[in-house]
């Protein structure tokens, strides 16, 4: 599989590229990585709730089910309601699932065309990515 290396990804910590330079363990928390924009429309694309969201933000910024409950004034049962009924709704068992599948969609919505979030590839952006042709 091919990767595009990108200067935005290592200024947040990120690294993406070819071979051994796959990702660094002093990434921060998915949570962090997407703007509030980028939040709403994943949201859309997801068919998300906002209470649903929520707890999707809370569960990538790495808290525990009773951190997002007591941040949401909820019960950390109803939160663990939540995340399984988030997990069955979007066919992902694990928090690292989840992730996965937020980024798989940020990047989807980031390379459409007329799209309001940036492309997140400087290659893509000059034309020379290969994972667009």
């Amino acid at each position: 599989m091919q990767f595009c290396y990108n200067e935005a990804l290592v200024a947040r910590g990120l690294h993406i590229g070819c071979g051994r330079d796959m990702i660094t363990t002093e990434a921060p928390p998915v949570g962090y990585f997407f703007s509030p924009e980028a939040w709403q429309l994943l949201a859309v694309r997801l068919q998300l709730s906002p209470r649903e969201l929520e707890i999707v933000r809370g569960v990538c910024q790495n808290r525990k089910e009773s951190s997002i409950a007591e941040s949401l004034g909820l019960s950390r049962y109803t939160v663990r309601t939540y995340v399984l009924r988030l997990y069955a709704k979007l066919g992902v068992t694990s928090r690292v699932d989840l992730m996965l599948l937020l980024l798989g969609t940020f990047l989807v919505l980031t390379a459409q065309p007329g799209s309001p979030l940036p492309p997140i590839c400087g290659h893509h952006t000059a034309g020379r990515c290969p994972l667009s042709q």
